[in-house]
């Protein structure tokens, strides 16, 4: 496995897992034009329609046939996202429930772990890389075929006293209870995946309980190597973490070719708009108009021009009730104030908008830390309230709690959005770490520690690089 492109023992053959929206794919293909930069040889295998941006740049795929747009066309297409009462909550969690548990569902998950199997016998991997989450039960596939492996995630999701469970915000727990909620996730998370995670093991003919050399089978806290590729100016190595556990830092995708934006825009970012968008997040049509509303509703209030980025929910001004006296009002002087688009390359955009309004995810989280820009977020789901609390944590903006919620108005948005813009402190300190976060190198400190975990760390099946070292 040694030769020209890397020390002697390094992996020429990786093979990614990756699962999610073009933020969770966005990361992967940074490390994989990476890898084939250095002279390594790449798969991905990926879930649509986000693999057209590892198409673009030239990343060797295979597609599961999950669709995650079609996921979250069938998870939410009922549901309104922003309703956060009671029995919106619950319904919520019901309709996801019966989704996950569904014949349907499970015959898919069943079907693309064969698929992956399939293509990584094919391509014959020296390592794999898989997400720690829906996807982990894919380890069973390095298992499988005798090649190390490790996991990684977008966030910190290994048991510390530093950070609570990613679920959370930060500073709502006492730091000594983190641990022991991270551990109680380790109680409860393999009750709720291990029909999935043993199916794995049986679809690539391995043993559902014991790994080769007798140890129990464990779906997490596993005791892989495992890399996070979260900012290392935000988030420092967690204590207690093993040295086979690492925050690396950003996986930035680096663009072959310049974007060329349209003219209109460039003159529209003369204004230095206020940036507001809520990257994948998707419901139905109610949801559409209440988000929709938001967004311009606050850049009203807040007397600003914004750059509206429609994204999945479909933000426009198209989607604002125009039969009240409200709505045709925003309608009306929306047509002057602000630049509607679907898409847009965050690290191009996001550094010439004076604050960055956003859920949260941790894509975004990372491309408004790089752009040096003040955030305001207002968070729906998973991970959102963690990064939006830590944002306001360390005085790099402002977190209002999750839309649909009291705290999250058009008053609310449009206030702190002014108070954003014109805080000189939290300017001048978002601009310092913004500076930080783009001098680190996060794919490269992660190609290290491949290379390390693959010739020293001792997996419970034999490996090729094992064998070697003997």
């Amino acid at each position: 496995m040694g030769g020209p492109n890397g020390a002697e023992g390094a992996p020429q053959r990786v093979m990614l897992i990756a699962w999610g929206s073009r933020g969770d794919i966005q990361p992967v293909a940074a490390l994989a034009t990476h890898l084939k930069h250095i002279g390594r040889e790449v798969l991905v295998f990926a879930t649509p329609p986000s693999t057209d941006l590892l198409e673009s740049h030239g990343v060797p795929f295979v597609a599961a046939e999950e669709s995650i747009a079609g996921f979250v066309e069938q998870l939410f297409g009922e549901v309104d996202l922003s309703d956060r009462s009671l029995s919106g909550l619950m319904k919520l969690a019901q309709f996801g429930r019966q989704y996950i548990n569904s014949a349907e569902y499970v015959d898919l998950q069943r079907s693309d772990v064969k698929r992956a199997f399939e293509a990584a016998q094919e391509f014959n991997p020296d390592v794999l890389l898989v997400p720690n989450i829906v996807y982990g039960a894919y380890v069973a596939i390095a298992e499988a075929l005798r090649v190390p492996v490790m996991t990684f995630d977008l966030l910190i999701n290994h048991p510390t006293p530093d950070y609570p469970l990613f679920q959370m915000t930060v500073g709502r727990v006492p730091r000594w209870l983190n641990s022991s909620l991270h551990r109680f996730k380790g109680f409860l998370y393999p009750k709720m995946w291990r029909a999935k995670f043993s199916a794995a093991r049986e679809i690539v003919g391995i043993d559902p309980t014991r790994y080769p050399d007798g140890t129990k089978y464990k779906i997490w806290p596993h005791d892989f190597p495992q890399v996070c590729a979260a900012p290392t100016t935000i988030f420092s190595q967690p204590t207690g973490w093993p040295k086979e556990k690492i925050v690396s830092g950003s996986w930035v995708l680096r663009e072959d070719t310049a974007f060329d934006p349209p003219e209109s825009l460039v003159s529209f970012l003369t204004k230095k708009p206020v940036y507001i968008g809520f990257g994948s997040m998707k419901s139905n049509a109610e949801f559409r108009q209440r988000l929709s509303t938001l967004a311009i509703g606050a850049l009203y209030e807040a007397g600003t021009p914004g750059v509206l980025l429609g994204g999945w929910a479909g933000l426009s001004r198209e989607a604002l009730d125009t039969s009240t006296p409200r709505g045709e009002a925003l309608y009306e002087w929306a047509q002057s104030n602000i630049y509607e688009t679907h898409s847009c390359p965050h690290d191009w955009l996001f550094p010439q908008c004076s604050v960055i309004v956003h859920h949260g995810g941790a894509g975004t989280f990372a491309a408004a830390l790089r752009s040096g820009r003040p955030s305001v977020v207002c968070a729906m789901q998973g991970d959102q309230p963690f990064h939006g609390s830590l944002t306001e944590a360390r005085g790099l903006g402002r977190y209002l709690g999750i839309v649909g919620s009291p705290s999250v108005t058009e008053g609310t948005v449009g206030k702190a959005i002014l108070d954003m813009k014109g805080n000189e402190a939290v300017n001048q300190k978002t601009a310092q770490v913004g500076g930080l976060v783009r001098a680190e190198d996060g794919v490269a400190r992660t190609v290290d520690f491949i290379d390390t975990v693959v010739r020293n760390h001792s997996f419970p099946w034999p490996t090729s690089a094992q064998e070697v070292a003997k």
